[in-house]
């Protein structure tokens, strides 16, 4: 929207209401020619049409707050009410995380082909998502950011719009398919029409063995991580048909190709992912342009493991080694520059997946660790985490598990021992096997 320079406003410049008690309180703020009620960044209330406030506030009864919604004109940060109250108008600082770089928003040699493309993000408010968001913000990029939680959305919001991104935020709940539909119509009309990346990555986690997991811890594991991306994609889909573009990234996990023991679900979504991509690039002949790309990453750094649910009865901590989530968000950004089927971050997501292919007893080899760890953990009580309501501990990146960068000896030992057991029993399973004469 562009902003009449008589209002004094610039763009990208927040600016608050002063207060007085004789007049009716602003108490949200001006953002690029739209007022917003709160941080949330969610739906604008007010917009200006040139000098023109109009205020889209209804009150108790359902009548426009003001009469025919007109609350005054703004001129030199000054703004006249309707009924001849003058307020000033005064800037206010936006939210500068402490990871931001001290130079000026990227701009790149790869700036300009995506400048100004419209790019959905699921999972936004911490993690891979909100690397994801900072990552394509540096790209100066027009954001729609989702998930849950309200407050952490309008944090990322803020750190955007500071690395020269324009970002919205739609609180949505990926099970739920009237979220979905209305993310994309809400992206489309930030976007001008256009969706060009959409990025399924919300995704939930429930560890336990598999008959003491409740039923229903299960069945949200796949509705979000599986059912989630289904939805993501088919929303998606007709504007990218329309368009005759578009790329769909979609994040998986190293558990889309190894099992992972005491998460049945959470391996059943990310075995499914896989099925379901490879379907969707089999409907895409004569679309050239448009392409589904899958990130593979090892163990990621979030806060995943302390938000996740917990049946096990033991603290929960991620296997090393772990990695930057940062390094999936920029492995984003370079599918969105140059789109390939499959990409895997992090080296033991290689390792074990070769181990995995190589090896059939790998699984039950799995197991057992699995299981032998969870047994030496500390006691913690069980929890659904973050399964059915946003996590209640702080939004960020990372979940400060990569204190230790280096491998300890005995898991180097153990990994070794793992592979040489699993050739072993490999061995003797095919011995076993072979037709007796």
């Amino acid at each position: 929207m562009m902003i009449d320079s008589a209002t004094g406003m610039s763009p990208g410049e927040r600016y608050a209401v002063e207060s007085l008690e004789r007049t009716r309180s602003f108490c949200g703020f001006f953002l690029d020619g739209k007022y917003y009620l709160g941080p949330e960044l969610l739906t604008a209330v007010g917009w200006l049409e040139g000098q023109t406030f109009i205020y889209d506030e209804l009150d108790a009864l359902g009548d426009p707050v003001f009469p025919d919604r007109v609350a005054g004109t703004v001129e030199n940060l000054t703004l006249v009410l309707a009924d001849g109250a003058r307020l000033k108008l005064h800037p206010i600082p936006v939210h500068v995380p402490e990871d931001l770089p001290t130079r000026a928003p990227a701009m790149g040699k790869n700036n300009g082909q995506l400048h100004g493309k419209t790019v959905v993000i699921t999972g936004a408010s911490s993690g891979i998502g909100r690397a994801a968001a900072h990552a394509f913000a540096e790209q100066s990029t027009r954001l729609v950011l989702a998930a849950r939680d309200e407050k952490a959305l309008a944090e990322v919001v803020e750190e955007c719009a500071v690395r020269g991104a324009q970002a919205i935020a739609v609180k949505t709940d990926v099970t739920h398919s009237d979220q979905m539909r209305a993310l994309a119509e809400k992206a489309a009309a930030f976007g001008n029409g256009r969706i060009d990346i959409w990025i399924n990555n919300a995704g939930v986690g429930a560890v336990g063995s598999f008959e003491n997991t409740p039923l229903e811890a299960h069945e949200q594991v796949l509705q979000t991580n599986l059912l989630g991306y289904l939805r993501g994609a088919h929303v998606a889909w007709p504007y990218f048909k329309a368009q005759k573009s578009g790329i769909l990234i979609n994040t998986l996990s190293l558990g889309s190709w190894v099992a992972q023991p005491f998460a049945a679900a959470y391996s059943t979504s990310k075995y499914g992912l896989r099925g379901l991509t490879e379907a969707l690039r089999g409907e895409l002949v004569g679309y050239p342009n448009i392409h589904v790309c899958d990130i593979y990453p090892a163990v990621m750094a979030t806060p995943g493991f302390r938000d996740g649910a917990n049946f096990t009865g033991h603290t929960l901590t991620p296997p090393p080694p772990v990695y930057d989530p940062r390094q999936v968000a920029r492995a984003m950004v370079a599918c969105a520059l140059q789109p390939r089927n499959s990409t895997t971050v992090g080296t033991a997501a290689t390792i074990a997946r070769v181990a995995h292919f190589l090896l059939p007893a790998f699984p039950q080899v799995s197991g057992w660790l699995t299981r032998t760890a969870l047994q030496r953990a500390p006691h913690s009580a069980t929890s659904s985490g973050n399964l059915f309501r946003p996590a209640s501990g702080e939004r960020r990146i990372e979940g400060g598990w990569r204190q230790t960068r280096r491998l300890p000896y005995w898991l180097v030992a153990a990994s070794a021992a793992l592979l040489l057991g699993g050739v072993v029993i490999a061995r003797e399973h095919s011995t076993n096997n072979k037709p007796h004469n």
